[in-house]
């Protein structure tokens, strides 16, 4: 009876022990799969349990520090978003103006309205060719910069999408252009 008692003991110790590690494992595997899906929150919160239950997962540990990276990231960029919809233009109206020079009317207009608080810097993946013929007529009113910015760029067939630290403009359709190396 001495000996049943201390094996029953490892017995149920050892069991507990691979029950807490398959139970990690099948959510290591559900984070991986929120993550891969674009479902960061799950996957944080998976994530999470899973160093709950295996405090040394390298794996978790590794993927939470890759979402804390994105969100930083993604914070970053709409704070310029932010305060790119806050800008509010009382007057866009361009008959016939080049793409570029209307991209410099709206640049003006930012440092304008905001007395230089708020600069903006458009990196422009098109042709030169494209910048400087492409042809632009808008008449706005009372409209949020990131609103003007969309009409201009629909009418020349691009897109933008805010970053950073800039407003990246490409033809519509177009993945961004890696940097060079």
């Amino acid at each position: 009876m001495k000996i049943i008692a201390p094996l029953a003991m490892t017995l149920v110790l050892t069991l507990s022990q691979v029950a807490i590690a398959q139970s990690s494992q099948q959510l290591l595997t559900e984070a991986q799969r929120a993550y891969i899906s674009g479902n960061a929150e799950v996957a944080k919160a998976k994530f999470q349990a899973v160093l709950k239950l295996d405090p040394e997962n390298v794996s978790a540990r590794n993927y939470l520090r890759m979402i804390a990276t994105s969100e930083k990231l993604s914070d970053s960029a709409g704070t310029l978003q932010k305060q790119l919809q806050a800008i509010v233009l009382d007057k866009v109206e361009f008959k016939e103006a080049t793409f570029g020079s209307a991209l410099d009317y709206l640049k003006q207009q930012v440092a304008k309205s905001t007395g230089g608080k708020t600069q903006v810097s458009f990196v422009v993946q098109l042709p030169p060719e494209f910048v400087q013929e492409q042809k632009v007529t808008i008449d706005l009113a009372s409209i949020p910069f990131t609103e003007a910015l969309h009409y201009v760029c629909e009418m020349a067939g691009a897109e933008y999408k805010i970053e950073k630290y800039a407003v990246v403009i490409k033809a519509k359709g177009a993945t961004a252009t890696p940097p060079a190396q």
